[in-house]
């Protein structure tokens, strides 16, 4: 079972370095026509510390252009004349442009320092996965310790039983053992520390939609109230495949376990914070 003390001093871990990347994804905007991050390059110039040297600044962004040429990138497309934005003589960057600018500063500058790190990650899928696994495995733990006493309140006395025809619905009638064989894990592991961030996802909602309809419905007794969570669970399911999406049985499952993803994590968030 996840280790949620870890996990919560990890995501905390996490905020707290978020914080120091509050001035970067504040100043990104969408860039319309299929460019989703972009970044005013004077905006990056102040963040970054070089309000006071232009000329220094203007060298770091002529190397970026130089290595995104090199690296056969259409330098056009990534660095964009104002006019597309309506400014008129200001410069905008792509997400791999600015991230060109970050690696060709000055690293000893503080902020440089913060930006590279920032999109380092950006560009870290699997970093990006682990870390949104964290925070949902927290939010499903969370949130399901909440149902279980909504649930006692609906009267509710079988909890495995209310618990497994939630998550049989949610995942095409297998029981808790199915999806263990399903996936390739131990009869031992929780199926939710092994889950990907769009499978803890799908549980979450069945959880707090479960927790929501309880309260509104009061005590209606445990056979109502399991009906209720299984109703829930195939409404998700439905959901899940209507978009077109894979439902969570057939989703793999992480190579780590949720407890040692957290452990890997929080190492590297202390290298960074250092």
């Amino acid at each position: 079972m996840a280790n949620t003390d870890k996990l919560a001093e990890v995501t905390a871990m996490l905020a707290e370095r978020d914080d120091d990347f509050r001035d970067l994804e504040r100043l990104k905007f969408s860039g319309g026509s299929g460019e989703e991050n972009v970044w005013r390059v004077h905006d990056l110039q102040v963040v970054l510390g070089y309000a006071e040297q232009e000329r220094q600044f203007i060298k770091v962004v002529n190397l970026a252009k130089t290595a995104a040429s090199k690296a056969e990138m259409p330098v056009r497309e990534h660095f964009i004349e104002g006019d597309l934005f309506d400014a008129p003589g200001q410069l905008f960057v792509t997400k791999y442009a600015a991230m060109l600018i970050v690696f060709n500063a000055d690293p000893n500058k503080e902020p440089v320092a913060v930006a590279q790190t920032y999109f380092a990650l950006q560009c870290d899928r699997q970093g990006l996965e682990d870390e949104k696994r964290i925070k949902s495995r927290l939010d499903v733990a969370s949130e399901n310790h909440k149902l279980q006493g909504v649930a006692k309140g609906a009267g509710v006395e079988d909890f495995q039983k209310f618990n497994g025809m939630g998550v049989s619905a949610l995942y095409g009638g297998l029981a808790v053992r199915q999806i263990l064989v399903r996936k390739g894990l131990k009869p031992k592991d929780n199926y939710l520390d092994f889950a990907c961030s769009e499978e803890l996802a799908a549980n979450l909602f069945r959880i707090t939609q479960a927790a929501a309809a309880l309260r509104r419905g009061g005590h209606v007794g445990e056979a109502n109230a399991c009906r209720t969570h299984q109703l829930i669970g195939e409404g998700v399911r439905k959901a899940i495949l209507a978009a077109g999406n894979l439902p969570p049985e057939a989703l793999p499952p992480a190579r780590l376990s949720i407890d040692r993803t957290a452990t890997k994590v929080k190492t590297k968030v202390k290298k960074s914070l250092t």
